[in-house]
């Protein structure tokens, strides 16, 4: 994903508003793989504020994941705002300049004077992956799998007993929280 900054680089002050969609290939983090449903839609405001330009924008998609109680797929859909700094690297003339940049604890995005257009695919997947529950579940009440015969609680009401507890948790079955 793309975004023109060639007019608003140019003045302080100067602001553009970009709308974009693209198609998002599968990707893979850690174990989990992770697919889209929709495109990645973004719309942006750009702002040139002199020594940077900000970006204030809004990502919007719908993501497959797998519940992570019961095993089915479900839609997730994500609406997320983001803030992107794009600081021009040409106007880093000491090497003071570059030391006080690394000290800062903000993610700073640099371009050169030369571009029109800066590649944010790689901040727009981070961002996605942030989002990105740790447990994903289907809904909130999810029931999840039966651990003695493995059916989705959510379709079947199995009969199978749990009783079986591990020895040396029995002594929590006694407890009465206050």
């Amino acid at each position: 994903m793309r975004l023109f900054i060639g007019e608003v680089k140019k003045s302080t002050g100067q602001t553009f508003f970009d709308l974009q969609e693209e198609v998002f290939s599968p990707f893979r983090f850690g174990r989990d793989r992770i697919v889209f449903a929709q495109p990645v839609q973004i719309a942006v405001h750009l702002v040139n504020c002199g020594s940077e330009i900000l970006v204030e924008g809004r990502l919007k998609t719908v993501l497959l994941l797998h519940c992570a109680r019961c095993l089915e797929s479900f839609l997730y859909p994500m609406d997320i705002p983001f803030r992107l700094e794009l600081r021009n690297a040409s106007r880093l003339t000491r090497p003071s300049d570059f030391e006080a940049e690394a000290e800062e604890t903000v993610e700073v995005r640099y371009f050169t004077e030369e571009e029109n257009y800066i590649d944010i695919t790689q901040e727009i997947q981070e961002i996605i992956l942030l989002n990105v529950p740790m447990k994903p579940l289907c809904r909130p009440d999810c029931k999840g799998l039966c651990p003695v015969c493995g059916a989705n609680r959510n379709e079947v009401q199995c009969l199978c007993g749990e009783e079986e507890i591990d020895p040396r948790l029995a002594i929590l079955k006694k407890w009465e929280p206050k």
